[in-house]
């Protein structure tokens, strides 16, 4: 086949994946509740687990060096603004814009159940670095109508140590 003709084909597949993709959001969309949380929750560890190995973010940051970390390796401008001991806001800079890859290439449309996911992910980032669970509250956010996303950190208990031979 010649390099156009692998192109073509290639695009054709990537349109199909994408509607594929939109079609089964529009059904995730139509879940409440518990069922919702659990989709987009593996989501949300998915997209970490991208995230991570993207941009190669160790492990071993500890939590203010992964927070510094953020403020240039994240897909868009990261504040923290300090609230407690335990407690932090994570500002999420997005200029009107929301940073799922999904919903930046029109794949899916924004809709506000998609914060679960991103409130997850924050969740996950933040506890993977401060070996203390952590409770993400979703103050804002763009699918709300918001110029940027805020989350309230609490940091709660230690962790338990990660099984070895896992991947973060």
């Amino acid at each position: 086949m010649s390099e156009s003709g692998a192109d073509w084909v290639e695009q054709l597949m990537r349109s199909f994946r994408d509607r594929l993709v939109g079609g089964l959001y529009e059904g995730i969309y139509q879940l409440e509740g518990e069922p919702l949380r659990q989709v987009m929750d593996a989501q949300a560890e998915s997209c970490m687990h991208a995230f991570v190995a993207l941009t190669q973010i160790p492990p071993e940051l500890d939590l203010p060096q992964f927070l510094e970390r953020m403020k240039t390796s994240g897909p868009s401008q990261v504040a923290i603004e300090p609230v407690s001991e335990d407690e932090f806001l994570w500002k999420e800079l997005h200029h009107g814009e929301c940073v799922c890859p999904h919903v930046r290439q029109e794949i899916i449309r924004l809709d506000p159940k998609l914060c679960i996911c991103g409130e997850t992910w924050v969740r996950l980032l933040v506890e993977r670095h401060a070996h203390r669970a952590a409770k993400v509250e979703l103050v804002e956010s763009v699918a709300t109508g918001a110029e940027n996303c805020i989350y309230r950190i609490s940091l709660g208990d230690a962790l338990a140590p990660a099984h070895e031979g896992t991947t973060t």
